[in-house]
């Protein structure tokens, strides 16, 4: 697939005011629209990266930044991690600093120009779990915006985690990565796991992929996390039809494909974006996989 070269791309921009090197995301804004039949603005797409907590960087998605801002503003975010350099690194820093990376996203809306209330998480692996807990337990966002969660129109988890007790039932050895960012406490690794997390609230749709062909998080971990969603009043459906294997899905051009999909068929329920959807597949010619 041809990427547009004309798309506009803001790399390392701070979402605190610390300047800490990993409290950075980078932002991938589509080409100015040339349609003269209506003005509109595009959702915008937050991906948290996965990395077991210790390890990966917003870097390894550029080639999917790029790919999904020909459709949507895309915000590709870095958090602190837990590392041998960094013990002091420990939950819920992660998902704090997630959580303050999509308040500047929503707050900044105007200047780069998409919507702010049109936000859509990807979560992979790691970043899944992330995203769970920000849906799941408001305290999060709602310390930036008691509305901030309500600008959320969509969730999408990719070879997710989401319970840390079936995770190290599975594999003990994930003690290694587990225990420096949660410790080894069972209560709190259940309390903080997003398969157990008690939901009042209503929640965005959700849309879990995992791929059977994952070596390293078991398909148990996306089917209970659904059974919990849907039981628990959520709207959401699981797919497991794409091919690859843990790392290799959110490289894939299927992955954009059901990405795209789900974010248009929650902008279709949108009145105003009846039309604006049509006038962006006849400009895209969609689908271009």
């Amino acid at each position: 697939m041809s990427i547009n070269k004309s798309l506009i791309v803001h790399k390392e921009l701070s979402y605190t005011s610390s300047e800490h090197p990993l409290q950075k995301l980078d932002l991938y804004l589509p080409p100015p629209s040339t349609s003269t039949e209506i003005e509109c603005y595009p959702p915008v797409v937050v991906i948290i990266h996965g990395g077991a907590w210790r390890s990966g960087d917003k870097n390894e998605f550029t080639e999917l930044g790029r790919k999904l801002s020909l459709y949507y503003a895309v915000a590709i975010v870095n958090y602190r991690l837990t590392t041998i350099d960094t013990p002091e690194i420990k939950n819920p820093l992660h998902v704090q600093d997630v959580a303050a990376a999509i308040s500047w996203v929503s707050s900044y809306a105007k200047e780069y120009g998409y919507l702010d209330d049109r936000i859509y998480l990807v979560g992979n692996s790691a970043g899944a779990f992330i995203s769970g807990q920000l849906v799941l337990n408001s305290e999060y966002l709602n310390s930036y915006d008691p509305n901030l969660l309500g600008k959320i129109r969509g969730v999408i988890g990719v070879e997710g985690i989401y319970d840390l007790i079936n995770l190290l039932e599975s594999y003990p050895e994930y003690i290694k990565f587990v225990e420096p960012a949660f410790g080894n406490d069972k209560n709190i690794l259940k309390s903080v796991s997003p398969q157990y997390i008690s939901f009042n609230t209503k929640i965005p749709p959700y849309l879990i992929i995992h791929s059977l062909d994952d070596e390293l998080v078991g398909i148990d971990q996306s089917n209970n996390y659904f059974k919990h969603i849907k039981n628990s009043g959520g709207v959401v459906e699981i797919e497991t039809s794409l091919k690859g294997k843990h790392d290799e899905i959110m490289q894939t051009n299927e992955l954009i494909q059901k990405i795209t999909e789900f974010i248009i068929t929650q902008e279709s329920k949108e009145a105003s974006w009846n039309q604006v959807v049509e006038v962006a597949m006849k400009s895209i010619n969609f689908p271009m996989f």
